[in-house]
């Protein structure tokens, strides 16, 4: 059978157009590469199951005592959520191909009987729609790769953030845990001496009770101590995707100590708005919707827009060219445009937004972080020394049978009181700093409610 001489020639220039379409590029790991740099972040090989080498760091790192860098490191490494995220940036590769492709041709073969005898005739159809708007559907693909990239850049942040938090809090508890401890003892010995005294007369029935009052509300707070170590173990074993064998975590004694000044910066509303993921995230989706508006304005009347060429096999000369579209008679798709419209209308006021809480999170984590510096400075440089200070030299009057035992208890309370919350203050600092830094990248990490009050400890009792 042969095919017609303008056929061959539509099909021949149809591939020279299919050869030199270039298919998109696929850089949709720019923003998440950044990030991970920034961060000195190794990221996952996806698909995990295909490698070892993320399984073989995540061991090594759980090996060593954990520090702010290696559970972000872990949980970039191990976190099933951002794994999950990672695996579905490539549904946006796949669609931004899709995109760059053009529409396949449509090829129709029909043979008739007539007078001479039976005929053959060829139809070829191609979506003309398709073609003259691939450019514009391909910009609309590489916008939505472009959120799609930024949310997971911001995702990085959050979880970056988020192991940090749960790292700062798993140590302060443990601390204290392990120093509340070590007051049971002491305050365990000192009740079965007071009570001792009082079976003997020497002391009176309100300074026993007292004595075994502070006992009982050392268990208490050491009851609570306990429950927030393992609250905050879990929520870190959450963080980092560990279950099993890999919950043994080596955590360090305490957190890193306080820095002799706070960094400066500056001018950190305008440094946020310039880098934050979420804003530029916002002005990609915006940019998407502009995209959209101008195809569905170009477009309006031209959907359903195709040609077909026939012709037929016996006849060269007998060919036809059929042009087809819509007759917008019904709908003018003027609600479609009023709908896209609508939607940029939307997109702007929700970036302008999420500007205004930008500057609102900055401000006041650098305030609360300010505050938490002063705060903790003031417990290391002031309160503590001055309640180790005064417990010595109240150990010194007791050895010389100034003070009696309920006089040193009521003292060791104090001091317990102030060594927990200086605990609380600098895990406070700590997570003041982390929730800071991720301002000027993300939306901030809301406050944890689960934070004890260390300075709600039972008062000293009175002498």
């Amino acid at each position: 059978m042969r095919i017609p001489t303008i056929t061959k020639t539509l099909l021949l220039s149809t591939a020279v157009v299919l050869a030199g379409c270039v298919s998109p590029a696929l850089e949709l790991s720019q923003q998440v590469a950044q990030q991970a740099n920034r961060e000195q972040l190794q990221l996952p090989v996806l698909p995990t199951t295909l490698s070892s080498d993320s399984s073989a760091a995540v061991k090594g790192l759980l090996q060593q005592s954990l520090s702010f860098q290696s559970v972000a490191q872990i949980a970039v490494l191990n976190n099933p959520d951002f794994l999950a995220a990672m695996a579905a940036l490539n549904v946006s590769k796949a669609d931004l191909q899709q995109a760059g492709l053009l529409p396949n041709p449509g090829l129709s073969i029909s043979r008739n009987r007539g007078e001479e005898g039976y005929e053959t005739e060829l139809e070829f159809g191609f979506d003309l729609f398709g073609l003259l708007f691939r450019k514009h559907n391909l910009a609309i693909a590489q916008q939505q790769a472009n959120q799609q990239q930024y949310q997971l850049a911001e995702l990085l942040v959050a979880l970056v953030a988020q192991s940090r938090l749960a790292l700062a809090e798993a140590v302060t508890a443990e601390q204290r845990l392990n120093y509340l401890l070590q007051v049971q003892e002491a305050i365990d010995a000192s009740a079965e001496l007071a009570n001792r005294m009082y079976q003997v007369g020497n002391y009176s029935p309100l300074q026993q009770a007292r004595a075994q009052k502070y006992a009982a509300e050392v268990k208490l707070q050491l009851a609570q101590a306990q429950q927030q170590q393992v609250q905050s173990r879990e929520a870190l074993y959450r963080q980092l995707g560990l279950w099993g064998g890999d919950l043994a975590l080596q955590l360090p004694t305490q957190l890193p100590d306080l820095p002799n000044s706070l960094p400066s910066v500056p001018d950190a509303e305008q440094l946020a708005l310039s880098q934050r993921l979420d804003l530029q995230q916002a002005r990609a989706s915006l940019a998407a919707m502009a995209a959209q508006l101008e195809l569905t304005q170009s477009s309006r009347f031209l959907r359903g827009l195709d040609a077909e060429l026939s012709g037929s096999a016996q006849h060269s000369d007998s060919r036809s060219l059929t042009l087809g579209f819509e007759l917008p008679l019904f709908d003018r798709h003027s609600a479609r445009l009023t709908k896209v419209q609508a939607q940029l209308q939307q997109q702007f006021y929700l970036a302008q937004a999420k500007a205004v809480n930008a500057r609102s999170e900055v401000r006041m984590n650098q305030a609360t972080l300010a505050q938490n510096y002063a705060i903790a400075r003031h417990y290391q440089q002031q309160l503590v020394p001055l309640a180790k200070r005064i417990n010595q030299e109240n150990v010194l009057r007791y050895n010389g049978m100034l003070i009696g035992v309920f006089e040193l208890i009521a003292d060791t309370q104090a001091q317990v009181d102030t060594i927990t919350a200086a605990m609380q203050a600098l895990n406070n600092f700590h997570q003041a700093r982390i929730r800071f830094e991720q301002s000027l990248w993300g939306a901030a990490a809301p406050t944890s409610s689960a934070q004890p009050e260390a300075s709600s400890a039972a008062a000293p009792a009175g002498h």
